[in-house]
């Protein structure tokens, strides 16, 4: 991993405590997204199924190499002890035959109230909104629920859909860091930080503002 986050701003040990409890003791992704759950060890065939896709799992760096069952087990067990420690939680989404849709993994500094998320959406259901959704979903996780005082990200240079997604997110960049893979090797990444305060500002300033619908609804037609 990158020598992320950037910003570190300590916060009390009561506040690292809170964060933690919260982690440990969240079951489901509650918000926008329905159904999203902590992810468990009998999951990892069905997340398989999602990050073999050529456009999903390989373009993500933090994937192990190859992703199958077998390496979804060691994915999701690793993320299972995040969780107990506070520091981290996976999870995923299915649909009505037991198919994983999405994964969300949340990364916890708790001595910053800083978080880090990833995720992806199965492959047929690219480029219709539910990615930019999802997205959506867990900067709200990580700033109502979880309560964060912000957000970090990375992308790749050339990954011009995360890009896009982040600067409509609200994210900042930063300049850039050096990512690392499981297999340790590195590529340059482009750094990003949102502060909630800032989130919350944009927000209540668009629905001020608005009109119609909000237009950070998501649609999932």
């Amino acid at each position: 991993m990158a020598d992320i986050p950037k910003t570190r701003i300590a916060v009390s040990e009561h506040e690292q405590e809170r964060l933690r409890k919260f982690v440990r003791q969240a079951g489901w992704m509650n918000g926008r997204i329905a159904g999203a759950r902590v992810a468990r060890v009998e999951d990892a065939e069905a997340l398989a199924g999602l990050l073999a896709h050529e456009s999903i799992g390989p373009r993500i760096y933090t994937m192990p190499n190859p992703i199958n069952a077998e390496t979804m087990t060691t994915f999701i067990a690793d993320h299972l002890a995040q969780r107990e420690r506070g520091e981290g939680i996976l999870f995923v989404s299915f649909n009505a035959t037991g198919e994983a849709t999405a994964y969300f993994d949340v990364e916890l500094w708790p001595q910053w109230s800083m978080a880090k998320f990833g995720g992806a959406v199965k492959a047929e259901r690219q480029g219709r909104g539910f990615g930019g959704a999802c997205g959506l979903a867990a900067v709200e996780w990580c700033f109502d629920q979880l309560g964060v005082a912000r957000i970090c990200e990375t992308t790749a240079r050339d990954n011009d859909r995360s890009i896009r997604l982040l600067s409509r997110l609200g994210f900042r960049q930063m300049g850039e860091v050096i990512s690392q893979r499981p297999d340790g090797s590195t590529r340059p990444s482009v750094y990003w930080e949102m502060e909630r305060q800032d989130r919350y500002a944009a927000r209540s300033a668009k629905h001020a503002g608005a009109a119609g619908p909000d237009p950070d609804s998501p649609s999932f037609a």
